[in-house]
């Protein structure tokens, strides 16, 4: 997609950006549920994730997600390209959740889950795990007379990543 195929619209009210973007093709099966758009301005296609999801490509797409507490690692194989991000609410689920009893979406939500869900499909589409970085965003105190939930969530995936031997290249958090 180049700025040659986008078409300028114009009426008294409004000025747009129309694309002719082809519909997205995924790359890896099992992400259907996930909302995919054309992001006119980067010219990709991009996936939306909400709490509790996850989400790989092996092809030149965006992945976003909007945080506040919560933790979203963003992991790629910096040589073949294949990566993914997650958007988890808390480090561990302290019930008896497992992928057994629980749905997928409601244990992704704990990092525990989420992390290895999001590391195992990367390595299972072709990504090697001495290859692999990873970037950490989110975190934010949201409310300052409650638990600092952001910093458990920062401090549990350093310490995850660090046991795992992954390398962390960039973070934005807390």
């Amino acid at each position: 997609m180049t700025v040659r195929d986008l078409h300028l619209v114009s009426n008294s009210t409004n000025n747009m950006a129309i694309s002719s973007a082809p519909n997205p093709l995924l790359d890896v099966p099992g992400f259907e549920h996930i909302r995919r758009k054309w992001n006119v301005a980067y010219g990709i296609h991009a996936a939306r994730l909400l709490p509790g999801e996850y989400y790989v490509t092996v092809g030149d797409e965006g992945i976003y997600t909007t945080l506040g507490s919560c933790i979203s690692a963003c992991i790629r194989d910096r040589v073949s390209g294949v990566g993914g991000m997650n958007h988890f609410m808390l480090p561990v689920a302290a019930d008896e959740h497992t992928w057994k009893t629980t749905s997928v979406s409601a244990a992704t939500r704990y990092g525990n889950f989420a992390m290895e869900k999001l590391i195992n499909i990367i390595l299972k589409n072709g990504g090697q795990r001495q290859n692999l970085e990873v970037k950490l965003f989110g975190g934010g105190r949201i409310m300052q007379n409650m638990s600092d939930v952001g910093m458990l969530n920062i401090a549990f995936a350093r310490d995850y990543l660090q046991t795992e031997g992954l390398k962390v290249v960039a973070e934005d958090v807390g």
